[in-house]
C-alpha cells in the first residue's frame, strides 16, 4: 500500500478514533444495542456477521437520512458501491468497479437484467420507487452462483415492502410529499393498506416532477435536465391454508421526456431525449414451510417485466429527427428448495427461467418535407433471448466455523433473424461455483475468506447493436462467449452491541472480457467499434467500515473504498474505475427526533484508460475530487413525520467520476409523511 494511501486510511481512523474512545469508556447501560442483520441476497436468510463474504444492507431509514430522489441516489456512499449519473434522471450502481450488465439487479429474487442491458452506466435501476422499497442488500465478489449471469463482481438486491397479517382487520391511510428549493422536486404519494387474518394488501401511487437540476458554486441550472414520473406498485398477500403464503406484486413506472444533457451540452444537440421510458413488472409467489424429520421449505414463482424506451434525437442545423423505440418482454419462473438436514447442514436448490422478446425500431423523419424513412432498429427487431439454469448451495457450521459451497449451470439460446446479419444463433453455457469459510476467532470477532466464480453470458446488446451509442458508432458481433471473473476476499468482522467494523482486501480477476475494438471506419463523424471476447484484466481493492452506537443516542459510522483496476491486454487502467471515496456521518437521537451529518469525500480521478479520454463527459487530466457536507432532522408527531435535509452545504460544485451532469447544489428538501 503506498503511503499516499495509508495517509488516507489512517484520517479515517483518526477522525473517527475520538468517538470509538469515547464509547468504550461508557457503561454497557447507556449503549443502544444493534439488532442483528440479516441477509436473504444470499438466497437463504443468513446473519451479516457470520458470511464468509462482504455484503451491506441498507434501510428505508438509511436512506431518509441522506439527499435521495432515486433508488441509485439512495444507495450512494455504501462501501464499494459509487453512482454514476449519465443524466438527472440516471444512477448507475457500479460494484467494486463494474456496472451495467456485469452488475446483477435482482427485485424481490426476480433478475431485473434482460438481454439488451449494456455495457457501461445505465437508468434501469430508477425505474424503481424509491418508495415501494423496503431494504437493498449489496452482496459484493459474489452472486453468479446464486442468482446466475451479470454478476461479475456482486448483486444489487431490492427488496419492495410486504404488508403484514394482522389478528382483526385494520386499515391504515399514509399521504406523502416532497418538495426541493429551486424547483428541483415536487412530489406526492398516496397509499392504502389492509391487513386481516388471512389477507393483506398495500397499494401506492406516486407523481413527481424533477425540475432542472441546479449544479454548485457557479454551475447554476443545467438545462434542459428536469423530467416527469409517475408510478403505481400493490402488493397482496393471502394465506391459503395448510402452510400455504402467496404473494401478487405489481409495479409500474413512467418517466417522460427526459434529457440527455451533456448531449445538449458537449455534442451540439437540438433534442436528444427519452420520452417516454418505463418498466412494468409483476409476479405471483407461493411458499410453503414443513415441519418434518428434514424440515424443508420451499417456493415457486412466475413473473414478468416489460422495458420500454422511446427516444427522440436530432442535431442543431438538422433538418432529420431521429424516433428510435425499443422494447424488452421478459417471462419467467422459478422454484426454489430449502432443506435444513441438521442443525449443522442446510441447502437451498433450484431452477430457474426467463426468456426475452425484443423489438427495436428506427424511424428518421425529414422535417422539411415530412418523409419518414423506416430503418433497422438499435437491436435486431424480433430477437429471442433464453436462459435456463439450475443450482445448489450448502451451508455447514461446525462450531466456530461456517463453510458454503456451490454450483450453478447455466444455458442460453440467443437468435437473431436481422436483414443486415441475416439468421444467428448463440448457445453459450457457463458453470460457475462458489466457496467460502468464516471462523469466529473471538465471541464478537470473525475472520472469512472466500472464493467464487462470475460470468456474463453474451446478450442482445452484444451481438446485435447497430448505431450511435455513447460516443461512438457500433457494429454488431455475433461470435462471443461468456466474460469471467474470478473473485478472491480475506476480511475481518467485528460484531458487537455497540460496534461492528469490517475490513476486507479483494481481487476480481477478469478474462474474456467483451470489449469494444475500434476499427478504421467512420459513420456520420463518429469511430466505428465491433465487440471481441479479447481483453484481460483485475480490479483489487480495500474496503473499511464502522457502525458505533454510543451514549444515550448518539451514533457514528464511516466507511473508505479504494480500487485499481488494470487492463492487463491493453496496459492501461481499466475504464470508469471510480475514485478513492469516503463517507463519514455523526447522528443524533433523541425520543421521536433525530439530526445528524453526513460527509461524502471523492479523490481526483485521474487513472484513465483510452475510452475515458475519448469519453467527453470525463474533464481533460481526470474528475477533480470533491468534499460534500449534508445535514438532516427529522420530526415524529402522533400521525405526523416531518424530515429537513439541507444539501450540500458549502454549494461545492462537482461531478462524480464519469457522469454527464453535475451534482447537486446547495439546496433544501422538505418532506412530510401523514397516516391514519
Amino acid at each position: 500500500m503506498n503511503a499516499r494511501l495509508s495517509h488516507r486510511f489512517g484520517l479515517i481512523f483518526l477522525s473517527l478514533h475520538p468517538v470509538m474512545a469515547s464509547a468504550q469508556r461508557l457503561s454497557s447501560d447507556t449503549v443502544q444495542q444493534m439488532e442483528e442483520v440479516v441477509v436473504t441476497a444470499t438466497r437463504r436468510e443468513a446473519a451479516l456477521s457470520s458470511l464468509p463474504y462482504s455484503a451491506v444492507v441498507l434501510t428505508r431509514r438509511d436512506m431518509r437520512r441522506q439527499p435521495s430522489r432515486t433508488l441509485p441516489e439512495g444507495m450512494s456512499g455504501l462501501p464499494g458501491l459509487f453512482i454514476q449519473k449519465t443524466n438527472h434522471a440516471g444512477g448507475s450502481p457500479f460494484v467494486r468497479g463494474l456496472t451495467g450488465n456485469q452488475t446483477l439487479l435482482v427485485v424481490d429474487g426476480i433478475r431485473l437484467n434482460n438481454s439488451i442491458f449494456r455495457y457501461g452506466p445505465n437508468q434501469y435501476l430508477t425505474l424503481l420507487d424509491p418508495e415501494w422499497a423496503e431494504r437493498i442488500e449489496v452482496v459484493k465478489g459474489s452472486g453468479s452462483v446464486q442468482y446466475g449471469s451479470d454478476a461479475l463482481s456482486g448483486v444489487v438486491q431490492v427488496l419492495t415492502r410486504t404488508p403484514s397479517f394482522s389478528k382483526h382487520p385494520q386499515w391504515r391511510a399514509r399521504l406523502g410529499g416532497r418538495l426541493a428549493s429551486a424547483g428541483i422536486e415536487q412530489g406526492l404519494r398516496p397509499e392504502l393498506e389492509y391487513s386481516g387474518k388471512r389477507i393483506s394488501l398495500l397499494a401506492g401511487a406516486s407523481l413527481r416532477q424533477f425540475g432542472d437540476l441546479l449544479g454548485g458554486d457557479t454551475t447554476g441550472f443545467q438545462r434542459p435536465s428536469g423530467y416527469r414520473e409517475r408510478s403505481f406498485d400493490a402488493k397482496l398477500r393471502a394465506d391459503l391454508g395448510r402452510g400455504w403464503i402467496a404473494t401478487a406484486a405489481v409495479q409500474h413506472l413512467q418517466q417522460t421526456d427526459v434529457p440527455v444533457y451533456h448531449r445538449y451540452r458537449l455534442e451540439s444537440f437540438a433534442v436528444n431525449t427519452s420520452d417516454p421510458i418505463g418498466r412494468g413488472f409483476g409476479y405471483v409467489r407461493a411458499e410453503k414451510s414443513v415441519e418434518g424429520a428434514i424440515p424443508l421449505r420451499t417456493s415457486l414463482f412466475v413473473a414478468w417485466q416489460r422495458i420500454a424506451e422511446d427516444r427522440q434525437s436530432r442535431k442543431n442545423g438538422s433538418k432529420v429527427q431521429r424516433n428510435e423505440s425499443d422494447r424488452a418482454r421478459t417471462l419467467s419462473a422459478g422454484a426454489d428448495l430449502t432443506l435444513t438436514f441438521s442443525p449443522h447442514w442446510k441447502s437451498n436448490s433450484g431452477i430457474e427461467v426467463y426468456a426475452d422478446n425484443v423489438s427495436s425500431t428506427r424511424v428518421d423523419t425529414d422535417l422539411e418535407f415530412d418523409v419518414p424513412k423506416r430503418l433497422r432498429g438499435l437491436y435486431p427487431d424480433g430477437a429471442r433471448y433464453l436462459q435456463a439454469s439450475a443450482f445448489s448451495l450448502h451451508h455447514l457450521t461446525y462450531g466456530r466455523l461456517t463453510l458454503e459451497a456451490g454450483m450453478r449451470y447455466s444455458l442460453f439460446r440467443a437468435r437473431i433473424t436481422d436483414n443486415m446479419l441475416g439468421s444467428v444463433e448463440l448457445r453459450p453455457e457457463a458453470w460457475v461455483f462458489q466457496g467460502g469459510a468464516d471462523f469466529r476467532l473471538l465471541k464478537w470477532a470473525h475472520v472469512f475468506l472466500h472464493a467464487s466464480e462470475g460470468f456474463r453470458a453474451p446478450n442482445i446488446d452484444d451481438m446485435g447493436s447497430l448505431g450511435i451509442v455513447d460516443f461512438r458508432y457500433e457494429r454488431p458481433a455475433y461470435d462471443l462467449q461468456p466474460e469471467r471473473s474470478l473473485n478472491t476476499e480475506l476480511g475481518l468482522r467485528h460484531a458487537a452491541h455497540r460496534l461492528r467494523l469490517q475490513a476486507s482486501v479483494f481481487r476480481t480477476s477478469l478474462r474474456d472480457l467483451i470489449t469494444r475494438i475500434k476499427t478504421s471506419e467512420v459513420v456520420s463523424g463518429y469511430d466505428v467499434y465491433v465487440k471481441r471476447n479479447v481483453e484481460r484484466g483485475f480490479i483489487h481493492g480495500l474496503e473499511a467500515q464502522v457502525d458505533w452506537r454510543f451514549g444515550k443516542g448518539w451514533r457514528a459510522f464511516g466507511n473508505a473504498t479504494w480500487l485499481y483496476g488494470q487492463s492487463v491486454t491493453r496496459n492501461e487502467p481499466l475504464r470508469r474505475i471510480p475514485p478513492f471515496n469516503t463517507r463519514l456521518a455523526l447522528e443524533y437521537g433523541s425520543g421521536s427526533w433525530r439530526a445528524g451529518l453526513l460527509h461524502d469525500h471523492a479523490s481526483l480521478q485521474q487513472r484513465l484508460a483510452a475510452g475515458d479520454v475519448a469519453d467527453n463527459r470525463i474533464p481533460k487530466g481526470g474528475t477533480p475530487g470533491f468534499n460534500l457536507l449534508h445535514a438532516f432532522a427529522s420530526k415524529d408527531f402522533q400521525r405526523l413525520t416531518l424530515r429537513l435535509q439541507l444539501v450540500n452545504l458549502l454549494n461545492v460544485d462537482y461531478r462524480t467520476h464519469g457522469s454527464g451532469i453535475n451534482g447537486q447544489g446547495r439546496s433544501l428538501q422538505v418532506s412530510a409523511l401523514m397516516e391514519w
